[in-house]
């Protein structure tokens, strides 16, 4: 009954977890609500596109909703990760100790190390196959490790970085679909007030869009036409959690 007790609770701090900072991921983004905007013909527009700031065009936004739908699959599988909780220790840090001293001392392990040798031999000149010669004897270490003396008593009340995994899937999501993050962040900016403002008639001149304090965001006549008609399928990926 306490084993069981510990796993519901620790359930419970992962959940409180995930759910803080998925919150934390999305609060700097405004949430759509009536009348949060309000959309007034540009007497004239000149974005400052350049490497960071995207034009709004068709192709973008289509690569742009690909990142958003990867990201949001990428989270819920961070979700529920970070919602399972890490296996409890079978040993004492005494009993471990002396377990990993076992498996360093035995044939197992020195098979790696000639593995390693080998692997490493010829590679002084060549950094980049060194490091991963070691990198890939180490994790096979770590396995070998983990499988016979079970989960480290020091690491097993270790918090996940839950924050650290969201940033990476942004990351992920960005630069698979041909995107920076700064790029594909500067993209949720921009589409989110647009597509929660309120239409108003197309106008050659472009649309200027009031933000917080004295900040605002600028459209050309092009960017409205191929982002209005989708906004729709856009506040669906952008606030997932709303659906």
């Amino acid at each position: 009954m306490k084993t069981r007790s510990n796993t519901l609770l620790a359930c419970a701090i992962a959940a409180a977890a995930v759910a803080a900072a998925l919150e934390a991921q999305t609060s700097a983004v405004p949430k759509p609500r009536p009348g949060s905007a309000t959309a007034q013909p540009a007497t004239e527009v000149h974005p400052a596109f350049g490497e960071n700031v995207l034009e709004i065009t068709p192709g973008t936004l289509d690569r742009f909703a690909k990142a958003l739908a990867a990201e949001e699959s990428s989270r819920k599988t961070v979700a529920a990760k970070v919602a399972t909780p890490k296996p409890q220790p079978q040993k004492t840090k005494k009993e471990y100790q002396e377990c990993r001293q076992g498996v360093m001392a035995g044939p197992e392990y020195a098979q790696l190390m000639q593995e390693y040798a080998a692997a490493a031999s010829g590679q002084s000149k060549n950094t980049s196959a060194a490091h991963k010669a070691g990198s890939d004897m180490m994790a096979k270490l770590a396995a070998l490790i983990e499988t016979t003396c079970g989960t480290d008593p020091g690491r097993s009340n270790e918090k996940k970085d839950v924050t650290g995994e969201l940033r990476r899937t942004e990351k992920a999501a960005a630069e698979s679909n041909g995107f920076t993050l700064r790029q594909y962040a500067i993209l949720k900016e921009r589409v989110t007030p647009l597509c929660l403002s309120d239409p108003v008639p197309p106008d050659p001149a472009g649309l200027k869009l009031k933000g917080q304090g004295s900040a605002s965001f600028v459209y050309t006549a092009a960017e409205v036409a191929a982002l209005r008609p989708r906004c729709d399928a856009f506040v669906r990926l952008l606030y997932p959690e709303q659906n």
